[in-house]
């Protein structure tokens, strides 16, 4: 797929935007170096979603490439954040259904449609895990992107409060998703005092999961205040803010209202247009 791009800005903030359609990895390399202040991100899960797109993320064959091809991404994020750069990663993580069949239709979500996923075939996807064991991708990308020169400084749990129950019966329903603060270098711009009303569970974040309405556009975004409060400690006043894989422009509107500029990557045509159609109608 060939790159697009399109380019605006916000009249009132004086911020200004890129969208680019392309394959992250791809698109990051042709980003400048140095460039970017911040960076807040959420890719694809381990075979939770099949957005239909030829070449998307998420559906590799064994655990060990699905970190690679995350950690190659990150790699180029770590390019071209400036050295006291921060960035935020929201990973969720996958369970092994190893039951030899189908996962079907999820019927919560349209993007939850497969046939036979990685995860649901025998053999322990690589890495030989029995069935029902959570495989721990959150913590397993983390680690090989610690052996990539990134610094982990923080294991942020996202409380992702209202969220929808999980339909199981013999373990605890899951209420949490990780969020990883990670340094380029050892000093880094870090604004202590977003933290001054949080009394005692600084790495706790209780926030609602009821994203902004997307008009259809299934991209499973992440709420605004999730990215406020990632903005209001890890991004100066006026900084530049990427995000590489954007879904429906989260990140790149609400970076884009508090003044800062912004820049978003999906290989998605339709959640691109959507994006730029949400960018384009702020004052």
């Amino acid at each position: 797929m060939a790159m697009k791009t399109w380019i605006g800005s916000n009249r009132g903030t004086g911020g200004e935007w890129n969208v680019y359609l392309g394959d992250a990895l791809e698109v990051m390399k042709k980003l400048p170096a140095n460039h970017f202040d911040c960076a807040i991100t959420s890719p694809p899960y381990y075979w939770l979603r099949d957005y239909g797109i030829e070449g998307q993320m998420g559906h590799e064959e064994t655990v060990a490439d699905y970190v690679k091809v995350m950690a190659d991404v990150m790699d180029e994020v770590r390019r071209v954040l400036k050295d006291q750069g921060l960035l935020f990663l929201n990973i969720g993580d996958t369970y092994y259904s190893g039951k030899g069949k189908s996962h079907g239709v999820d019927p919560k979500s349209t993007k939850r449609r497969f046939g036979l996923r990685a995860v649901d075939k025998s053999g322990g996807v690589g890495i030989g895990i029995l069935p029902k064991s959570m495989i721990g991708i959150p913590w397993r990308v983390a680690m090989e992107m610690s052996k990539r020169k990134w610094v982990l400084r923080s294991a942020i749990i996202w409380h992702r409060k209202h969220a929808l129950t999980e339909a199981v019966m013999d373990r605890p329903r899951r209420s949490y998703e990780n969020i990883f603060m990670f340094a380029k270098e050892r000093r880094y711009f870090f604004n202590r005092a977003a933290l001054k009303d949080i009394v005692v569970e600084e790495d706790v974040w209780t926030i609602p999961a009821r994203p902004k309405a997307t008009n259809g556009i299934d991209t499973a975004p992440f709420p605004d205040e999730l990215v406020e409060r990632c903005l209001e400690l890890g991004c100066p006043a006026g900084g530049k803010v990427l995000d590489c894989f954007a879904g429906s422009g989260t990140t790149v509107r609400v970076a884009l209202a508090s003044g800062r500029s912004a820049t978003g990557v999906d290989l998605n045509p339709a959640f691109c247009q959507y994006m730029v159609e949400q960018l384009q109608g702020m004052l």
